[in-house]
């Protein structure tokens, strides 16, 4: 199957996991690396998944700076009923964010899976990456030349938007290769230590937005909200509708909104990404929340211009001299009171 979308030059990219550290994503980017794959974690025979301590930080920070961004998910699956809890349970983990490249299956384990045999092989990979194409990410597989060649029947892989293929002999070696990891030692500029690198021959983000994205949610102006943050350990916030844009600081660690109350800008028609979500102000600049009823919440915002006037009362005293006053002036004291 011809690649859909196919690129002028091959577009470059990183894949990384808990053993790249700690990343700085702006120096990655500011390198040329287009997009990045971050390690879910690792799915065991029954389908239960390890998540890479590293996950939450390399996806919202590779996404904070302005990289597209897929996930994967190691396999050590063992039946087409495990690698459907596998991809539930990835799912789940993803809470309904959205990605700009592929879901991918990395499927490479040959002392487990030589003796699958092809047929079974193929199955497990394509009950995974059924589920996750009904709930609306782009499935992709993930394992080396010499693995497919032996392992899989790559003929009935076909159906999906082309394959991941590891090779590092200096060329690619299969057909319908979407990307290609050419190399497990690359030195990256924001990376400590080795590095895979790749190169991506189609458009994979435009693929995903024509064809899973869900509608676009609008976001319309409100009056007489705030955002009222009550735990400020965990109100995260975004430079954008996406919950993977999130705000870093100069530390490399995710910002966050301090106590108080933030005007309300404009609240989202639905769901973004799984959380209903306002755009609001903060040191002069709009930003988006969550609302999440854990560490914030909407409420109404005091009615501006509103004062608070008191008038004090007088005693027994005062009200009489204050009539005797007016009653020589000749109208009544009532109106005061």
């Amino acid at each position: 199957m011809a690649l859909k979308y196919e690129t002028k030059a091959p577009i470059p990219g990183i894949d990384v996991s808990k053993y790249q550290g700690n990343v700085d994503w702006p120096r990655v980017k500011a390198a040329g690396y287009a997009f990045a794959f971050v390690r879910l974690g690792y799915a065991n025979g029954d389908g239960s998944i390890v998540v890479d301590p590293y996950f939450e930080r390399n996806l919202s920070g590779a996404a904070a700076a302005g990289l597209d961004v897929g996930v994967y998910l190691y396999s050590y699956i063992d039946s087409e009923e495990h690698a459907r809890i596998a991809a539930a349970r990835a799912l789940e983990l993803l809470a309904g964010r959205a990605l700009t490249m592929p879901l991918v299956l990395d499927y490479e384990h040959g002392s487990k899976y030589a003796g699958y045999g092809r047929a079974k092989n193929t199955a497990i990979c394509n009950a995974f990456m059924e589920v996750v194409a009904a709930a609306g990410y782009l499935p992709m597989f993930y394992s080396y030349k010499s693995f497919c060649d032996s392992y899989m029947d790559m003929k009935a892989l076909e159906q999906y938007e082309g394959l991941w293929i590891a090779n590092y002999t200096g060329k690619i070696g299969v057909d319908n290769a979407a990307v290609w990891q050419h190399s497990s030692s690359g030195s990256v500029p924001g990376v400590a230590g080795r590095c895979d690198l790749n190169r991506m021959y189609c458009d994979l983000p435009r693929i995903i937005r024509e064809s899973c994205a869900p509608e676009k949610t609008e976001f319309r102006p409100i009056s007489g909200k705030q955002l009222e943050v009550f735990d400020a350990s965990r109100c995260e916030y975004f430079t954008a509708p996406d919950i993977n844009a999130v705000v870093m600081n100069a530390d490399g660690r995710t910002d966050k909104l301090p106590e108080g109350a933030y005007k309300v800008l404009a609240l989202a028609d639905g769901l973004v990404d799984g959380y209903p979500m306002v755009q609001i102000e903060y040191r002069g600049e709009t930003v988006y929340a969550a609302i999440l009823d854990d560490r914030c919440r909407l409420t109404d915002a005091p009615e501006e211009g509103l004062e608070l006037r008191l008038r004090p009362v007088p005693n027994e005293g005062d009200r009489k001299s204050i009539e005797a006053f007016c009653k020589n002036l000749g109208f009544s004291a009532e109106f005061i009171w």
